[in-house]
Formats: C-alpha cells, sequence, structure tokens
C-alpha cells in the first residue's frame, strides 16, 4: 500500500494526508519515554485518532498489535 492511497486504493485527500501524518506522529510519540500523565494522554489522543483512521480506511491495524 502506498501512503498517497487509502485501503481500497483510491487518492487520499490533503485532510486525509493531515489526518494520517498526526496518527503516526502519535504513534512515534508512544514509543517515546514521557513522563506518566503525557504518555496516557498521548494513548488517549491515538486511540481516539485511530477510529478516524481505521473508520475512513486509511490504515487497518490493532493498536494493541502495536504494543500501544
Amino acid at each position: 500500500m502506498s501512503d498517497g492511497v487509502d485501503l481500497l486504493g483510491n487518492e487520499l485527500t490533503a485532510s486525509e494526508q493531515r489526518l494520517l501524518g498526526v496518527y503516526e506522529e502519535l504513534k512515534a510519540l508512544c514509543a517515546e519515554d514521557l513522563p506518566p500523565n503525557a504518555a496516557a494522554n498521548v494513548r488517549a489522543a491515538l486511540a481516539v485518532l485511530h477510529n478516524a483512521v481505521n473508520g475512513l480506511g486509511l490504515r487497518y491495524e490493532h493498536l494493541s498489535d502495536l504494543g500501544v
């Protein structure tokens, strides 16, 4: 799958690309050693954005598979 298309092969809109970028950045932040409050809130934000990304068919993955 290319980063410029969704799971059905449709080109991503500018908004979808931004959502995906934020999602990927939150995943990266989850891997960092953050203070407990920050780590919990980053995981919570990732979970919410995960729903949008999966619902739009931009990515299909389970956060538990990623260790989050």
